[in-house]
């Protein structure tokens, strides 16, 4: 099977990159094309990526086609890859707010279509990526979707109506954590600590909280509650950053997210 991708920014290099370090593609069947030269060739030296020259190209030579462009460079690319594509092929998209109808419609035959929504800890092969199929699709396209994006995190198969809360949640909150990071990080160095030891020990903490969660049976509140003493330190923190809102910052933010993602997909 070969799987074309048409786009090689920092998401399609990460799941590119963790194709090729799972050992379960052969380096000939990954082709890419990118209006930068510059991000082809490194792909190439990196992974053994074979280079095309257009969108069509790729297309026409792949039977899994990724598109991994930005949703706004979709009314331009589509029609470069239309002529080309048949039932045969399948279309993987990973742009946010459109859905596999979108797709459907612009093709305008049966073709399979399957959305993905990855984040991008795929870099370090941690992602958490949504998957769901369009009319068209077939129990082995979503297998096939499943493999490619296994080799870079975890996979979750979805329906289509949840994937803007999935989008905010797995994907743009990411941003919130490093932002949260960098706030520990200050708070560290504003009393004392340097910036290395101050970033490295907030990482720490939270990769750490956030591995205990996932493998405990308990709620995220009640393991919390087992870090606050009665009259502690830590629930005096905790108090304050209720009473300053931050429960509802979070809320509204996730909210502000889906509202985004609905208007793109309009």
């Amino acid at each position: 099977m070969i799987y074309g991708f048409i786009g090689l920014g920092n998401m399609a290099g990460a799941i590119i990159r963790g194709m090729y370090k799972s050992g379960a593609f052969e380096n000939d069947t990954i082709l890419g094309f990118n209006r930068s030269e510059k991000k082809t060739l490194k792909l190439k030296e990196e992974t053994g990526l074979v280079p095309c020259q257009s969108e069509s190209e790729t297309a026409e030579k792949a039977d899994v086609v990724i598109l991994a462009v930005k949703p706004q460079m979709l009314p331009s690319v589509l029609p470069r890859i239309v002529p080309v594509m048949n039932k045969n092929k399948l279309l993987i998209s990973i742009a946010a707010g459109k859905n596999t109808k979108y797709y459907e419609d612009i093709l305008g035959i049966d073709e399979p279509v399957v959305r993905i929504m990855p984040n991008i800890n795929a870099k370090v092969g941690m992602s958490a990526t949504a998957v769901c199929g369009g009319r068209f699709c077939r129990a082995e396209d979503i297998e096939t979707a499943k493999k490619i994006f296994s080799a870079v995190g975890e996979v979750y198969e979805l329906s289509e109506e949840q994937f803007p809360v999935f989008s905010a949640i797995a994907g743009a909150s990411g941003a919130f954590i490093h932002l949260y990071i960098d706030a520990l990080a200050s708070a560290g160095v504003k009393n004392g600590l340097s910036r290395d030891f101050a970033e490295n020990l907030a990482c720490q903490t939270v990769l750490g909280s956030a591995y205990l969660t996932k493998h405990s049976d308990e709620h995220p509140i009640e393991l919390m509650d087992t870090v606050c003493s009665p009259g502690g330190t830590t629930i005096e923190g905790v108090h304050t950053l209720k009473k300053l809102g931050f429960e509802s910052a979070v809320h509204q933010a996730i909210d502000a997210i889906i509202e985004k993602d609905k208007k793109l997909g309009s």
